[in-house]
């Protein structure tokens, strides 16, 4: 008869895996929450309460941009930026977060840009998912002024949609 034995694989000691940090501002505060394992953004929450406490909402007039906070401050580990992504269900009625980036160095409170490049007027309420926070390594590079141009290479000097569907 054959004996089996248990593999055992150490731990490894390195370095702690790549993380977003956050901090509730209010205790009420939703953290950031994943839909499922593969997903990659963190979806965050709008944090929208009266001063007595109560769920409120946010008007977003149409073609208009309105700032919704979260209610958490958010920093990213060592070596690492947070990017601020719009949802695919908000995107498709026309509300987006434009370009937005938590900066290592930032500590002060996440608050979600969002556009409201519809026609129509949206709200958002306490507790809806307003964004998607992923984490992304920071590329260090060097910015180097030259005295021309590049020569033509493909598209030559045609901008977007030049190339074709």
């Amino acid at each position: 008869m054959r004996s089996t034995a248990s593999i055992v694989v150490p731990v490894s000691s390195g370095p702690p895996p790549p993380t977003i940090h956050f901090h509730k501002l209010d205790p009420r505060a939703k953290a950031p929450t994943k839909n499922n394992s593969w997903a990659i953004g963190w979806d965050v929450y709008a944090f929208l309460l009266t001063e007595s406490g109560r769920a409120t909402s946010r008007q977003l007039n149409q073609r208009a941009t309105t700032f919704v906070p979260t209610g958490l401050i958010v920093w990213p580990s060592e070596g690492y930026y947070i990017q601020v992504h719009n949802r695919s269900i908000l995107a498709r009625r026309g509300i987006l977060n434009p370009a937005g980036i938590v900066d290592p160095d930032y500590s002060g409170p996440l608050d979600i840009m969002m556009y409201n490049g519809s026609f129509e007027t949206h709200y958002v309420a306490h507790e809806h998912r307003i964004a998607q926070l992923i984490l992304t390594p920071i590329t260090s590079c060097h910015l180097v002024e030259e005295e021309r141009g590049p020569a033509p290479f493909g598209r030559g000097p045609n901008g977007y949609g030049t190339s074709g569907l």
